[in-house]
């Protein structure tokens, strides 16, 4: 209820239907506030950043020829210099940046194993390639559920 001047104005409650997506990218938002005000991450929050760079690396508005190489049914070399650009990027500020929009892009982009493994061994750094790894397939699993808890539950 909504009390102005000397009249009173009752208001329905505003509904919003929270889904995977969001939550995910309300987890990306509070992990980069961490990031902000503490260098070293928990472990929980190094899972859901590396998931946040995998996505502003593969979403068309972050990494456009990222999105195009993985996308594209010709040939594309995941060496070129402008991919690693774009993952640098990713690294560096754009992950901070992901809304639900990008992770659902990301979750109905085709992207195939062999896909992952070429931009994989071109641009991330050998000694990440397992962490990396790991959060794709947690990312590929979220993305599979039909629903998650909160869809689920009945009020």
């Amino acid at each position: 209820m909504i009390i102005t001047g000397e009249t009173r104005i009752d208001q329905m409650p505003i509904k919003y239907n929270l889904t995977k997506y969001d939550m995910l990218s309300t987890r990306i938002k509070k992990a980069a506030a961490a990031k902000k005000s503490t260098p070293q991450l928990a472990r929980e929050d190094q899972g859901v950043m590396l998931k946040a760079i995998i996505i502003a690396s593969f979403a068309s508005g972050h990494s456009w020829q990222t999105y195009r190489a993985l996308t594209s049914k010709e040939p594309v070399a995941f060496s070129n210099s402008e991919i690693r650009k774009e993952f640098a990027e990713a690294v560096t500020s754009k992950w901070r940046l992901i809304n639900p929009f990008d992770i659902v892009e990301v979750s109905t982009t085709n992207i195939s194993d062999s896909a992952f493994s070429q931009w994989l061994f071109f641009n991330v750094d050998k000694s990440y390639h397992d962490e990396y790894k790991k959060a794709w397939k947690e990312l590929q699993r979220d993305f599979d559920e039909d629903c998650d808890s909160v869809e689920k539950k009945q009020y």
